[in-house]
């Protein structure tokens, strides 16, 4: 395509699939390049026979958050977010609190550079901080504590801190839109008491969910979006009939 006919999102689908590509070329040739200065190379087989059971459990995650997280961090913030990772506790936080800040409407040009600016500063602050955080270790003597079972409750903490952020950013939701997220998290929440009255709940992965939130959410838009078409469609008839009588009654005068 001529770059003179390529509209503005069609550029950015460019760039981030030229970066997004150059990230996974990078990231496969750390390993790549590990095995060929040392001289080892992996049992294949052995790698599929791992790699496959995780792909079948990573895969359906991964394409349940590109259609999750599109249409809340747009185009840009999406190929940022998945290049830089961490999304669920860190990007899509940030980029959705600032939309909401800034009083963006969600979906627009306005709130996608204001979530990109977002993802941007969140990654810069992260990676100060874990430099930060690298260098307290390596001077000081926090190692051996952490990797002690003294430490244990820390894992049980980082374990809750991504429901602790969608918990508080749903609630906004909650609040601002009951109609449209009543019914996904009923449905979700019964949805799970049933799998573990069943003795099925350790089968009620974050995976498994996001698409069954995904299916209530689908069918609860498209009935609250065919009501309001129903609505207006009567509010429009109803116009239609009141303006020959409104005409008639100022000939009348």
């Amino acid at each position: 395509m001529n770059d003179k006919n390529m509209t503005i999102l069609d550029k950015d689908h460019r760039i981030g699939r030229i970066w997004t590509a150059a990230a996974l070329i990078m990231m496969v040739m750390i390993p790549v390049f590990t095995g060929i200065i040392v001289g080892s190379a992996p049992d294949w087989k052995t790698f599929f026979k791992v790699f496959i059971p995780l792909a079948l459990i990573y895969l359906p995650t991964a394409i349940g958050e590109v259609v999750v997280f599109s249409p809340m961090i747009g185009a840009n913030g999406c190929y940022l977010s998945f290049i830089t990772g961490n999304l669920s506790n860190l990007k899509v936080p940030c980029a959705v609190n600032a939309v909401n800040r800034t009083g963006a409407k969600a979906g627009t040009e306005e709130a996608e550079v204001i979530g990109v600016i977002a993802i941007a500063v969140s990654t810069i602050v992260t990676t100060l901080i874990i430099g930060i955080g690298v260098f307290i270790l390596a001077i000081s003597g926090l190692t051996e504590f952490l990797s002690s079972p003294k430490a244990v409750f820390l894992s049980d903490a980082f374990g809750i801190v991504a429901f602790a952020l969608f918990g508080a950013l749903g609630g906004q939701y909650l609040v601002k839109y009951p109609k449209m997220a009543v019914l996904p998290l009923v449905g979700i929440v019964a949805i799970c008491v049933a799998m573990i009255f069943l003795g099925l709940g350790n089968n009620a992965s974050t995976s498994v969910m996001l698409f069954v939130g995904i299916i209530f959410c689908y069918l609860n838009a498209r009935r609250l979006y065919y009501k309001k078409c129903k609505a207006e469609a009567a509010e429009a008839a109803v116009a239609m009939t009141a303006e020959p009588e409104i005409k008639n009654s100022e000939t009348d005068e």
